[in-house]
């Protein structure tokens, strides 16, 4: 139209007049081709995981509805099947998935009923979402990354071959496989945005083991406890429950439960004690049970420690069998011998070289206070 006007006449914004008279025909208006699409719908690319998110319903698949939610920035997928697509159940889902990952800022969906209701919208503003957007009517593309995953899922399940009975499983197994899988976007996977590392999956048994990891193996094989072990059957004395009457009880271990817990027999009963509630004993022959206060010394303190006394003769005796209490010894002033419990087995002398300890009694004259007097 221009060339042939230009062709017979011309005059300066020839062109210019003749579009105006064009586009104020509505006829040709009627008559004129759409504009051509813009191919992909512009959103800003968010700072941070879960700042936007996309919502849609798909379905129904295997008789069921799937709400999709996807994160704009890290493409984290989740997927929930749903019988029914009432505002009260997108609710229960939206606010579950809020309770695990925080409010985003802005949440974006399409016209649907349940997503433009006023308890919606109530909902939203009381949880802290600060935009909610909505896509043209009759303009999917709006809010085309939740349309894309809802053809990708269910894609995904279709290949599947998912069944009612089979939706969930089939579901978890497409999503776990989607979250490791680098995406041609941000070049990451989903994980690694979302969550700072990639989910563990059976795959990752192909990988060989790192050197922390072996290091850290070696160091728990080479690794010798500190604590102290007891052995099946060992005489043994633990506390009684009673926190106010605390008494160590004779026992025999039963059973060991780990490296710092065991099963205690005593009286036909068992009863489990820590490694802190439990003292060596050295002989069956005393089944008193004592005065937690009266314990001066640990068992390995009493196994490790030879007691002398003085007779008429300068044999050396071992210790006794039971925890000693030195309060039971004699107080008698003129006698310099040295006492140990009652119940001590004496065994045959044993040499005097390495020295052990000696326990001593002074032999001093002991006056009474003197007191002053004006």
């Amino acid at each position: 139209m221009k060339g042939i006007a230009r062709s017979f006449v011309y005059w300066p914004g020839i062109d210019t007049d003749i579009e105006k008279t064009a586009k104020s025909c509505a006829e040709c208006a009627r008559q004129a081709h759409a504009p051509s699409k813009f191919s992909e719908h512009h959103w800003q690319y968010p700072n941070g995981p879960w700042e936007r998110i996309h919502i849609d319903y798909a379905g129904p698949v295997a008789g069921s509805m799937l709400l999709i939610i996807v994160d704009a920035y890290s493409k984290w997928l989740e997927v929930k099947v749903t019988n029914s697509m009432t505002t009260a159940a997108t609710i229960g889902i939206i606010d579950e998935l809020f309770s695990r990952y925080g409010a985003p800022v802005t949440i974006v969906s399409d016209n649907g009923p349940q997503f433009t209701s006023a308890e919606f919208k109530e909902f939203l503003q009381n949880s802290g979402v600060k935009f909610h957007k909505l896509s043209a009517p009759y303009h999917p593309a709006t809010n085309g990354q939740a349309e894309r995953y809802v053809q990708t899922t269910k894609d995904a399940l279709k290949a599947m071959g998912t069944t009612a009975s089979t939706l969930q499983s089939n579901l978890n197994n497409f999503l776990q496989r989607y979250r490791i899988a680098p995406h041609a976007t941000t070049g990451e996977s989903p994980s690694k945005l979302f969550m700072g590392r990639n989910i563990r999956t059976h795959l990752d048994l192909l990988k060989p083991e790192d050197v922390r990891q072996k290091v850290s193996m070696k160091q728990e094989i080479n690794f010798k406890p500190s604590f102290r072990e007891f052995s099946s059957g060992q005489n043994v004395y633990f506390l009684s429950g009673n926190l106010r009457m605390e008494k160590w009880i004779p026992g025999v271990i039963a059973v060991r439960l780990g490296d710092l817990h065991y099963e205690i027999e005593y009286s036909g009963k068992r009863f489990k004690r820590h490694i802190d509630q439990i003292r060596s004993r050295f002989g069956p022959q005393d089944h008193q049970a004592i005065e937690a206060s009266d314990v001066e010394e640990s068992s390995q303190q009493a196994a490790s420690r030879h007691v002398h006394f003085y007779g008429n003769d300068s044999t050396l005796h071992n210790a006794p069998s039971t925890p000693i209490n030195f309060r039971s010894a004699p107080t008698d002033q003129g006698s310099p011998e040295f006492y140990t419990p009652s119940a001590s087995p004496v065994d045959s002398p044993v040499p005097r070289d390495p020295p052990s300890i000696i326990v001593r009694r002074s032999t001093r004259i002991r006056h009474p206070p003197r007191k002053y007097s004006p």
